[in-house]
């Protein structure tokens, strides 16, 4: 501050007054009286100057600050070039905020702003049209007093955020609603809204046209599978010269109805279809059944195949779904592990998850796999697969069983080691 000039002009103007104040004082015997009426005079100078800029700064409508001399001066000038630079910033932030609400109103997704109570704080033109909220209502009050629906009222609930919400829309009940929320700024929540109606209205094409498909191949196959067991050489020994192409065919058409099969089920899956309903499961009593029906399909491989239970826990969930997830788990060990393999399953428990561990010392896979094995119909090794029977459809139905029962499928293998599948069934 005393390295300006105005500052130090100020100081020896002061001191220089007061020196001459007092050097009069004294030749009247008056230097403290007079020295005391030179610093009141200051004081109200400096008041004065004071309530000047108080009335430009709160109530003046000049822009430019009246004028002073000596340090005065400075100060009004200093608050001017604060409010000029002030003016430049919010012209800017303006632009910013015009900038933005511009982009946002040309978004066909939803957006909306809402505390961590769920008060509404801002949405765009897009949330206005696909959830039917009012500008110049709605702003403050919570979202999920306004959506009504129970899956949005459960999804903000648990606060489990990771994956979108599918629901309709409230002004609509043919549009469906993706909804995804995502916490920032201590609180705050971004939610995005989207419309999937045509996405959705395309994956039940897909669905219907599966399911449909899978249904009329089950009537030919059934036909042809009955003849040819009628085509039998044991019964018939004049067919012994086709015996091994009608072995052949016996085998393909075992594999399609197992594909056909595999497809209804994951068309089911799909569509959110529980024919059984759930009920408490003994996971130790389905898990040693499925061991038992695992050594009489191993057969001639003698592998050692074990059964290990940590727990007595049992599950609420869809016996037939869950049969089919561990079946296919223990099924696919037993075919890709080799001659005299050892496969183990598990059944335990930590804090958070009961668990199915299905453990081999196979061949193994390689890592670049493991992300894709449960994509529909793909094939570490496609030759061998057909060749052992499988549809690699089997993954597939794991992980839409383990997530239709909120439960989630993890795989770790080593090449020349074996793999290890876990399926994670939370406690909560």
């Amino acid at each position: 501050m005393w390295g300006s000039r105005y500052w130090q002009a100020e100081f020896w103007v002061l001191a220089f007054v007061t020196f001459v104040a007092a050097l009069i004082g004294s030749l009247f015997e008056r230097t403290l009286e007079v020295i005391a009426v030179i610093i009141f005079a200051y004081l109200c100078w400096n008041l004065i100057q004071l309530s000047r800029l108080f009335r430009w700064l709160t109530k003046s409508k000049a822009l430019y600050p009246p004028s002073a001399p000596g340090v005065w001066g400075e100060i009004f000038n200093s608050f001017y070039s604060l409010q000029r630079q002030n003016r430049k910033e919010k012209r800017k932030l303006q632009d910013i905020i015009s900038e933005f609400r511009a982009s946002t109103r040309a978004l066909k997704d939803g957006v909306l702003i809402i505390s961590n109570q769920g008060e509404i704080r801002w949405f765009n033109k897009a949330a206005e049209a696909l959830l039917g909220l009012k500008s110049g209502s709605d702003i403050g009050q919570r979202l999920f007093n306004l959506l009504r629906h129970p899956d949005f009222i459960e999804y903000e609930k648990v606060r489990d955020y990771e994956k979108p919400l599918m629901i309709p829309s409230p002004i609509n009940d043919e549009k469906i609603l993706n909804i995804q929320i995502t916490s920032y700024n201590e609180g705050q929540r971004l939610v995005m809204v989207r419309d999937v109606t045509e996405k959705h209205h395309l994956e039940r094409v897909r669905q219907d046209f599966v399911a449909n498909v899978s249904h009329e191949l089950r009537t030919p196959l059934t036909v042809i599978s009955g003849y040819l067991e009628m085509l039998d050489p044991e019964v018939n020994p004049h067919l012994e010269s086709v015996a091994k192409p009608l072995k052949m065919m016996r085998q393909q058409a075992l594999n399609m109805g197992h594909l056909v099969d595999d497809l209804l089920l994951l068309s089911k899956l799909d569509s959110k279809i529980d024919t059984n309903g759930h009920k408490e499961l003994d996971i130790n009593l389905l898990l040693d059944t499925i061991c038992a029906e695992a050594r009489a399909l191993s057969g001639d491989k003698n592998q050692q195949i074990l059964f290990h239970s940590h727990t007595k826990a049992t599950l609420k969930a869809s016996e037939k779904q869950l049969r089919s997830a561990f079946s296919n788990l223990v099924f696919n060990a037993i075919r890709y592990t080799q001659v005299g393999g050892k496969i183990n399953i598990y059944w335990q428990e930590d804090q958070t998850h009961y668990i199915v561990k299905v453990e081999d010392n196979g061949p193994g896979i390689d890592a670049r796999h493991i992300p894709r094995l449960t994509e529909r119909f793909y094939r570490v090794d496609p030759g061998r697969n057909r060749a052992q029977g499988g549809t690699g459809l089997g993954l597939a139905i794991v992980k839409h069983v383990l997530e239709y029962h909120n439960a989630e499928l993890k795989i770790e293998s080593t090449i020349g080691k074996g793999s290890c599948f876990y399926c994670y069934f939370s406690k909560a």
